[in-house]
């Protein structure tokens, strides 16, 4: 544990040498790349065991992929106890645990785990039949496919639910035509609805509701909302619509709509599937998988509809730690290269700079998404359905060009609100920072979650940053690991007009006469809550090794883990013994300088050279980053991207 330049508490995993070893043997991997790989394996492991146990003492009915099961048992010191013809398991303390041949067995059901992580394959998407709800939700569609019923698929705006829209749709159409339906057919019996971030706001609501009715639609299909909008559902049903939600974002404990025909949300209460991290994206995916399980091109279909379902995956931030998520993202990137794109999405990549590209889930997370979210941000999400499901490309041009001119006024948007946002901020610094101002000068809803992202990641705090619209204020809050944000709004919930979300975002809205006793409610929770200690940020590292041994083959090889993203984020390397040469300044923000012949970047890091250039004179530095390959004019190279630097010393 160590401070840094940039004031960092750097933490640095123990690694088992035994299981280390058994990686290293029986996968020929170097050392340094087991010791990059090892800490995820344990993570998935552990993960997968603990979301079989929902509940304390749950009896355990499912569990489609009872080898990892049992591995994450041993792996993790878990004894199983008898209880009539069930078996319930528990977690066993194993820290200070010396059986050497209890460790050497956990090392090779690593070794197992590590075969799955490295080779992604459609055998490691689950039993779609699995999940709770879904024999009843493909009965029902198949019935409205073959009865001639209209169908409307409803999805929030963001990445997930319109790639959700457009993966609902696909299936949709293929099992239509298979069933004889002609192009007509097709317009006539499905259509689809996003509601206007603006006018309509989040979720599903009545007045959608209200419109399916109106429209004569025999059944609609919810996807990234719903599982909140019981009187939208009520109303719905009332009507005389049958609504399908598919759906991610219950909290625990929470109720599902109870007058909902059918609800496919793997958090749901009773519902036993395995990979409760999907997207909603995902979930879509999964109804996917069970409609289309009989088409004679069943591989090639889900492989294309992966396409999607990665991007909207990688969007929406949920885990990659998990073996099903993974391998829908890992295959997803494959089939943009492996299956020809359409009019659209090829478009989508040109803009996005990604066209001629390795496609990874950074390009993913960084230029594909951001464009795909500006529409919904500051205009209509229709335009990125409209987009990916054209076929002229001629027209699709058009279409991903006005995406891209979205995305460049949302950047311009968000530095302005960042920038003012930024003078806003009371001092002595709060442990929770709140500012707003009003829409009319700038501060716009659609871009104040990403500028609370970026205050939160800046100042390391807790951030809401709330739009005023007439006597209201809506607000977006990004929060820290372990302080959650719900949890925080439930403390000034009698302040608030609405308010809901997840663990590290969440959004609200609220009187604009309650603003300030809101900003003062919310720091003292913090303070009251969690300690300073708390605020210090963590910079996490993988291994720690020599320049010596960041070599081109390892790189290359280090993609293998990903892809990389919510628990799996690119290995952060402790590079130690380093001599920095050749320090410069880029561009009035950023440091370049050289390590034993590697070339370092150092974004936004002007301002430490002094810092660097004191520490270079003193001895050696150790140097926490990222490694990636920088390919120019057909030549590849390692590059090492850094995240923060550190006087050197011997060990950690």
């Amino acid at each position: 544990m160590s401070f840094s330049v940039k004031k960092q508490r750097w933490i640095l995993p123990h690694s088992d040498p035994v299981e280390l070893r058994e990686l290293e043997l029986k996968h020929q991997l170097s050392p340094l790349f087991a010791r990059c790989l090892l800490p995820v394996l344990k993570s998935s492991l552990h993960l997968g065991f603990l979301e079989t146990q929902k509940t304390q003492n749950q009896k355990i009915k499912t569990w489609s992929g009872k080898e990892e099961f049992e591995q994450a048992a041993e792996v993790l010191g878990v004894k199983r106890n008898n209880d009539g013809d069930n078996q319930v398991w528990s977690i066993e303390d194993r820290v200070d645990h010396k059986d050497q041949n209890i460790k050497t067995n956990s090392a090779d059901q690593l070794s197992q785990m590590a075969m799955k992580w490295l080779r992604p394959s459609l055998k490691q998407l689950h039993d779609p039949y699995l999940m709770m709800g879904m024999k009843a939700a493909v009965q029902r569609i198949n019935s409205a496919i073959v009865n001639g019923e209209r169908i409307r698929i409803v999805t929030d705006y963001d990445v997930d639910g319109t790639t959700s829209s457009l993966i609902l749709q696909a299936m949709l159409h293929i099992l239509m035509r298979q069933n004889g339906a002609s192009s007509e057919d097709l317009k006539s019996r499905v259509d689809y609805h996003i509601p206007d971030r603006f006018n309509e706001g989040y979720g599903f609501s009545v007045a959608a509701a209200q419109q399916a009715t109106q429209d004569s639609i025999d059944l609609l299909i919810t996807a990234d909302i719903g599982i909140r909008d019981h009187q939208a559902v009520s109303t719905a049903r009332a009507g005389g619509v049958d609504v399908i939600i598919c759906d991610h974002h219950l909290p625990s404990g929470a109720d599902v709509p109870e007058d909902a025909t059918v609800v496919l949300c793997p958090p749901q209460r009773g519902c036993t599937y395995p990979n409760p991290a999907l997207a909603a994206c995902g979930v879509s995916l999964k109804l996917a998988q069970a409609m289309l399980s009989k088409h004679p091109n069943y591989d090639i279909l889900i492989r294309s509809l992966m396409k999607l379902a990665a991007i909207g995956t990688v969007a929406d931030v949920v885990s990659l730690n998990t073996l099903e998520n993974r391998s829908i993202v890992s295959l997803g990137i494959a089939a943009f290269r492996e299956i020809p794109n359409s009019a659209g999405l090829t478009a989508l990549l040109e803009v996005s700079g990604c066209i001629d590209k390795r496609i990874d889930s950074g390009k993913i997370g960084f230029q594909i998404a951001p464009r795909i979210n500006a529409a919904g941000r500051l205009d209509l999400a229709q335009s990125v359905v409209e987009l990916l499901s054209c076929k002229d490309q001629k027209k699709a041009r058009m279409l991903a060009q006005k995406i891209d001119r979205f995305n460049s006024d949302r950047k311009e948007i968000q530095e302005r609100l960042l920038e003012q946002s930024r003078a806003k901020i009371p001092h002595p610094l709060p442990y929770f920072i709140t500012v707003y101002g009003d829409e009319d000068d700038g501060w716009h809803r659609g871009v104040v979650g990403i500028v609370a992202s970026k205050l939160r990641d800046q100042y390391n705090r807790p951030a809401a940053v709330l739009a005023i619209n007439g006597d209201v204020a809506r607000a977006s809050v990004r929060s820290l690991p372990g302080i959650h944000a719900v949890h925080a709004l439930e403390s000034v919930s009698d302040l608030l007009n609405t308010f809901g979300g997840h663990k590290a975002a969440a959004g609200f809205e609220v009187p604009i006469a309650k603003i300030p006793e809101l900003a003062e409610r919310l720091n003292r929770y913090v303070i009251r809550h969690f300690s300073q200690d708390a605020m210090v940020p963590e910079l996490e590292l993988r291994a720690s090794c020599r320049t010596s041994e960041l070599n081109l083959p390892f790189v290359q090889k280090l993609s293998q883990i990903g892809p990389f993203g919510k628990e799996n984020p690119a290995p952060k390397l402790l590079v130690q013994g380093c001599y920095p040469k050749q320090i410069e300044v880029l561009k009035n923000r950023h440091l370049r300088f050289r390590v034993d012949g590697i070339r370092a970047l150092w974004w936004n890091a002007a301002k430490y050279r002094r810092d660097l250039e004191r520490l270079a004179q003193k001895g050696t530095v150790d140097i926490a980053a990222s490694v990636e390959i920088n390919r120019y004019k057909q030549r590849s190279s390692v590059q090492i991207i850094v995240e923060d630097i550190r006087p050197g010393r011997l060990g950690f």
